[in-house]
């Protein structure tokens, strides 16, 4: 598989400094080191995060609306379930997180790398997303429904389920993943694809163009 070709702008950090993350209804982090102290997980219903890296770090589902994560990396993370619609993601890498149900609907998203994590019901739905890179991300019924997506790269990612219905693409690509089970493949016009993911993809793409395919 080749690599991405989407240029994604990496966090800009300053020196860190070790710092534990205080249990309170707004979590505000700046040029913080946070790694995970305990087991429970933080309940906020504000989030403010930037120039950070989080490691281990559990936020507590909730409605989170307005949340922001500028020059931000998550290692080992947990944020399913909060909804931070109106959001605003920018320069954030994130590595081997959970962010089953997330949603950033109606966000602006920009720079965004996500890896080896799973972004399974997540909700993106009409956010404007930005130079992303999703390789090896768990995006089973995920939702970009009427969402803007301009050099995206999907990779390597498990897309069953996953809403694509009025999205419109520019600049993106698929690759090492099959369109079976995607819903509003018709909505892909224009993506970039290596032929032997077409190949594979063929019914998923006859069944959006209503195309009978007759047995032999």
């Amino acid at each position: 598989m080749p690599p991405a070709d989407v240029v994604v702008a990496p966090p800009d950090l300053p020196e860190l400094k070790p710092q534990a993350l205080i249990r309170s209804e707004a979590v505000e982090l700046s040029g913080a080191l946070v790694e995970r102290d305990g087991d429970d997980p933080v309940r906020a219903s504000q989030v403010s995060i930037s120039e950070s890296e989080l490691r281990g770090v559990v936020l507590d589902a909730g409605m989170v609306p307005g949340l922001t994560l500028r020059d931000v990396i998550l290692r080992d993370c947990g944020l399913s379930n909060v909804d931070g619609r109106e959001g605003a993601i920018g320069r954030v890498e994130v590595h081997r997180s959970q962010l089953v149900g997330f949603s950033c609907s109606q966000g602006r998203i920009r720079d965004l790398r996500v890896v080896d994590s799973s972004l399974q019901l997540a909700s993106f739905a009409l956010s404007r997303v930005q130079n992303a890179v999703f390789d090896r991300v768990n995006l089973t019924e995920a939702s970009f429904l009427n969402a803007r997506l301009e050099d995206v790269e999907f990779i390597d990612c498990r897309l069953a389920g996953a809403d694509f219905r009025g999205a419109s693409l520019k600049g993106c690509a698929i690759r090492g993943c099959s369109l079976e089970g995607v819903v509003g493949v018709d909505s892909l016009r224009g993506v970039r694809m290596p032929w032997v993911d077409v190949l594979a993809s063929a019914g998923a793409m006859a069944e959006a163009l209503g195309i009978e395919v007759e047995s032999d």
